[in-house]
C-alpha cells in the first residue's frame, strides 16, 4: 500500500508542475491570485525536495527541514487566502475590509487554540517517545501548522458560502479556481489530520492517504482542464444563477450590505 501512496503523491507533484506552467502560460494579469498560487505550489515542491534530500543525505535532520519548509508553505497559504478574498470580493470593498479584519483575528486565534490543545496532542504523536528539544520544536510546528490549515479551510468555506448565496460577479476562471481551492485545502487539512493523529490501523491510514492524494490530483486536473484563456474575460455569478428574479433581489441586498459594512469598517482599524 505504501507503493500506491508514493505513486499517488508523485502524481500530484507532477500535475502541480503542469499546472504551474499552465497558469504561467495563461498570463492572467487581472488576478494576482494565480501568481500567488504558483508561489504556493513552488513552496510545496520545495518541501517535497526537502524530504528527498533528507532521504538521500542522512546527515540532514528531517524534523528541522520539515519545520522550515512547512513554515514557508504555511506563510504562502495565508497569503493565498488573503489573495482569494481580495480577488473574489474586489467589487465589494466593504465586505472585503471586514473580511481582512476577520482574517487578522481568525488566524492568530486558531494558532492559540491549537497550542492550547498541544499537550494532549503531544501524547498522540510519535514525538511522545522522544524528549529532545528538537522533538518539542517539531511538535510545536505540527500544532501550529494544523491550526493554520484548519483556519484556512474555515475561512475558505465562509467565502465559498458567501459567493454561493450572493451572486458575486467574477471571471469564470476565478470561479473555477475558487471551487477547486476549497476542495484542495479541505483535502490538505484532512491529510494534516492523518499525519498528526495515529488512531487507526496502518492499513486504514494507507487507504485514506491514497484517497486524499488522488483527490488532490483530481483538483489539479480540474484546474488544468477548465482554466483557460476564454475564462479570463467571461464573467459569471455562481449564487442563484438558475433563478434570475431571486438573483436580482440578492444583488440589491448584497450592495446594501456592502454599503453598511463599508461605513462600519471605516470606523475600525484595517
Amino acid at each position: 500500500m505504501n507503493l500506491w501512496i508514493n505513486v499517488a503523491h508523485n502524481a500530484t507533484e507532477v500535475l502541480s508542475v503542469v499546472l504551474i506552467f499552465r497558469l504561467l502560460w495563461l498570463q492572467d494579469k487581472q488576478n494576482g491570485i494565480y501568481r500567488t498560487f504558483v508561489a504556493f505550489l513552488l513552496a510545496q515542491i520545495f518541501s517535497t525536495l526537502g524530504y528527498y534530500a533528507c532521504y538521500w543525505w542522512q546527515q540532514l535532520d528531517y524534523r528541522i527541514v520539515w519545520s522550515i519548509t512547512t513554515s514557508i508553505v504555511a506563510g504562502f497559504s495565508l497569503v493565498l487566502v488573503y489573495a482569494l478574498a481580495k480577488a473574489v470580493l474586489a467589487e465589494l470593498p466593504g465586505v472585503l475590509r471586514i473580511s481582512k479584519i476577520i482574517l487578522k483575528v481568525v488566524f492568530p486565534l486558531a494558532i492559540i487554540i491549537a497550542f492550547s490543545t498541544s499537550r494532549s496532542e503531544y501524547w498522540l504523536t510519535p514525538a511522545k517517545n522522544r524528549y529532545g528539544g528538537i522533538d518539542r520544536l517539531f511538535n510545536a510546528f505540527l500544532v501550529a501548522d494544523k491550526g493554520i490549515a484548519f483556519a484556512s479551510v474555515l475561512f475558505l468555506l465562509i467565502i465559498f458560502a458567501f459567493i454561493l448565496w450572493f451572486p458575486v460577479k467574477m471571471s469564470r476562471n476565478l470561479a473555477i479556481f475558487s471551487i477547486g481551492l476549497v476542495v484542495y485545502f479541505a483535502c490538505k487539512a484532512g491529510l494534516e489530520l492523518l499525519t498528526i493523529y495515529h488512531l487507526t490501523s496502518s492499513h486504514a491510514r494507507s487507504i485514506y492517504g491514497v484517497c486524499i492524494n488522488v483527490t488532490l490530483a483530481l483538483c489539479f486536473i480540474y484546474w488544468i482542464v477548465f482554466i483557460d484563456a476564454k475564462g479570463r474575460s467571461a464573467e459569471v455569478r455562481i449564487g442563484h444563477s438558475w433563478r434570475s428574479d431571486e438573483q436580482k433581489r440578492l444583488i440589491e441586498q448584497m450592495e446594501a450590505l456592502n454599503g453598511v459594512l463599508m461605513r462600519t469598517s471605516q470606523r475600525l482599524p484595517l
